[in-house]
């Protein structure tokens, strides 16, 4: 007979003391006190560095990777981990960040009393696994100092560690639920509008990369259609194309208008929707195989070439070009069977609202299809208009976060490098969305 688990009994994730500095060392269990007192040395030299400062961290690796250096929650790509992947040599220099989620850290004692870092630690009453991530969050909303991650510091992390952080963190309904009400947002995929809107949150915006402005999309007015261009000259691009093309088709739902009359296909099935269509090749091909698609982007231009690039090809009846951003679409609630995010979503300064969006308009069942170049360490394929890229367990995560079950994932390479990830809309009870 197994023994009921008792769930009054939370596990403790963390343990903390106090240093003669009057600072406070925090490890996860996963790291011995030894180890961490040896790493909280070259913490606290830290202090003397860096100005204004509240927490500092050490980076994490793993084998012959970085599994973190520091993380960051109000990040386009949402919750973080930066540094992850790459050589555990890389990240050579005091990196600032949002917030610290395990590992070992050094806490200012006068900050540590002022967010109550030993109650938050406190498994029966605190955060458990997300506490010290609450502790440099809310040291940074507080205005009490700045969040470092120190690449002299480097600790070994336990294999199974990042995973229970999870399960027991962000996987827990209740522990996700407590920090969000808490912080007044998910800390997964953070609405970064919404932190620019809300005066009690403005000490969270320190990142200038990600708060300040984008540069402008020229490409159309440069360029004209260009993407039906390379579909016609560039073997390579063709193929690219047909394969998503063909990788929607063969997993594309077919759900139907509640009433009829809600599309022109006389089948009564909902329509794709291509976001950030261009100059709508996307669209036109799969008007091609007799689908009727709703081409949106946001730059007049774009329209523009769209619509003639589409009566060009004599598919007008079946595409409609439509002026709008991902995150304020100008189609209804529940009205789209599919939708593609291809060579998108690295645009974006704010993907979570973008995704949100999308959720919206998409019916119960409906697909979207993302395709984005994967992130390679100090590489991006695009200097100048790629905001961010992705690694394929960044894109999961942000995609699940936003109300998404992913069902399918793939590779293109050769030529191109990209992640493909199909994802299908979850219903609204999900408890990590409630």
């Amino acid at each position: 007979m197994h023994a009921a688990h008792d769930l009054t009994t939370p596990s403790r994730f963390f343990e903390f003391e106090m240093l003669a500095s009057g600072r406070v060392l925090v490890r996860d269990q996963a790291v011995s006190a030894a180890d961490a007192r040896a790493t909280g040395g070259i913490l606290e030299d830290a202090f003397a560095r860096h100005a204004h400062l509240a927490v500092a961290c050490a980076k994490r690796v793993t084998g012959a990777q970085i599994a973190a250096h520091g993380v960051f929650v109000l990040h386009p790509k949402g919750f973080v981990r930066h540094g992850r992947g790459a050589p555990k040599d890389a990240e050579r220099f005091d990196v600032e960040v949002d917030a610290v989620d395990h590992g070992v850290a050094v806490i200012d004692g006068a900050v540590f009393a002022a967010v109550r870092g030993e109650a938050l630690l406190d498994p029966f009453v605190g955060f458990g696994t997300l506490a010290l991530l609450a502790i440099s969050l809310e040291s940074r909303r507080r205005g009490l100092g700045r969040v470092v991650a120190c690449a002299a510091a480097v600790v070994e992390e336990a294999p199974d560690t990042a995973e229970r952080f999870e399960r027991e963190g962000f996987g827990s309904a209740v522990a996700a639920a407590h920090l969000r009400a808490h912080l007044g947002f998910n800390a997964e995929c953070c609405d970064l509008d919404e932190i620019s809107n809300n005066a009690t949150r403005s000490a969270l915006r320190w990142n200038a990369p990600i708060w300040g402005a984008a540069v402008g999309f020229e490409k159309y007015v440069d360029r004209g259609a260009y993407h039906w261009e390379l579909y016609r000259t560039h073997d390579a691009y063709r193929r690219r194309a047909d394969t998503l093309i063909s990788f929607l088709r063969a997993n594309l739902p077919s759900i139907h208008a509640v009433t009829s009359g809600q599309t022109p296909q006389a089948s009564g099935e909902l329509p794709i929707l291509d976001i950030g269509a261009g100059d709508a090749l996307f669209a036109g091909l799969l008007a091609r195989h007799g689908l009727h698609v709703l081409a949106v982007d946001a730059e007049a231009e774009a329209i523009a070439i769209a619509d003639a690039a589409i009566a060009r090809e004599s598919l007008s009846d079946t595409v409609t070009c439509l002026q709008g951003t991902a995150e304020n679409l100008p189609v209804p609630s529940d009205s789209c069977r599919a939708a593609l995010l291809l060579d998108v979503i690295e645009h974006l300064r704010n993907p979570c609202r973008a995704l949100a969006e999308i959720r919206r308009v998409l019916a119960p069942d409906g697909v979207l299809l993302v395709a984005t170049p994967s992130w390679r360490y100090g590489h991006r394929n695009d200097p100048i208009y790629h905001l961010d890229e992705y690694r394929e367990d960044e894109l999961s995560r942000q995609l699940r976060a936003c109300g998404f079950h992913v069902t399918h994932s793939a590779r293109i390479k050769g030529v191109y490098d990209d992640l493909v990830v199909l994802a299908r809309r979850t219903p609204v009870t999900d408890a990590r969305q409630a």
